[in-house]
């Protein structure tokens, strides 16, 4: 579980987050949603650890890493799986050693050990075979997938997700979705996603919190967020032109923009 309490977060005189407060589940998605400008972005990188909060604090399973000297600190780092936006793939090396790298970096296993580890993480996110390709050579689909087997090779406690659908087309975003899911049930991470895509929202949506200019308006998930009474989570919900259908049939109309 990660637990947020009373974070604030400013650059100069411009105040980002304000006062957020919430938890992150273990074995489910948990997702931070919010139009551009929100400060999701700046949310998730206070979470992994590349900005300080102001004030407030960021607690893994009741440890707060800000407050551990570096050498623990670093060691405390190797439980979080990142999938960035665009994958982050290093061009220069191959999908194996793509995969390798960060027990390159964090472990002193065998070779032999890290192309195990390697193999058997591209054969469950369903890429084996294309361990020699570059990431040039994949598809965007294929590149997520590398990406999501590099964040699980040191099989983390905690998986940071940004944006994980960006640049993919709906059918390959939804295989995506259920990847992440299903990884996360299996091995019980807490995993928390970045997101504006509503089609991720309600197909994998297990603990949802809205972000508004800074502030964390409602909290829920996606049994329940047609049925918010949150003006400014309506107007959201209703950009995305099925959830605007669904809200109207089911829930009495749209919010008044």
């Amino acid at each position: 579980m990660i637990r947020i309490g009373h974070l604030y977060k400013s650059f100069g005189e411009v105040s980002v987050l304000k006062d957020i407060s919430i938890e992150y589940r273990q074995g489910e998605c948990n997702m931070i949603i919010g139009a551009s400008g929100s400060g999701k972005t700046v949310l998730l990188k206070t979470l992994i650890g590349l900005m300080e909060p102001d004030s407030g604090t960021v607690t893994f399973n009741g440890q707060d890493i800000s407050k551990l000297p570096y050498s623990e600190k670093k060691r405390f780092r190797q439980n979080i799986g990142v999938l960035f936006q665009n994958s982050a793939l290093f061009d220069f090396a191959t999908v194996l050693e793509n995969v390798m790298f960060p027990m390159d970096f964090f472990t002193d296993w065998t070779y032999r050990q890290k192309v195990e580890r390697a193999r058997y993480c591209l054969e469950r996110v369903n890429v084996s075979g294309n361990d020699k390709k570059y990431p040039g050579e994949l598809s965007g689909g294929m590149q997520k997938r590398v990406g999501i087997a590099r964040a699980i090779a040191l099989n983390p406690s905690y998986l940071i997700c940004d944006e994980p659908n960006s640049g993919l087309d709906p059918e390959t975003s939804i295989l995506i979705d259920r990847l992440i899911h299903g990884l996360t049930r299996e091995f019980g991470m807490t995993t928390v996603i970045n997101t504006h895509d509503m089609n991720s929202i309600l197909e994998i949506g297990d603990n949802i919190g809205f972000l508004h200019k800074g502030r964390m308006l409602w909290q829920g998930d996606r049994h329940t967020i047609f049925s918010t009474d949150c003006q400014e989570l309506r107007q959201f919900v209703c950009a995305n032109s099925l959830a605007r259908n669904i809200m109207e049939k089911e829930y009495g109309g749209t919010p008044t923009v």
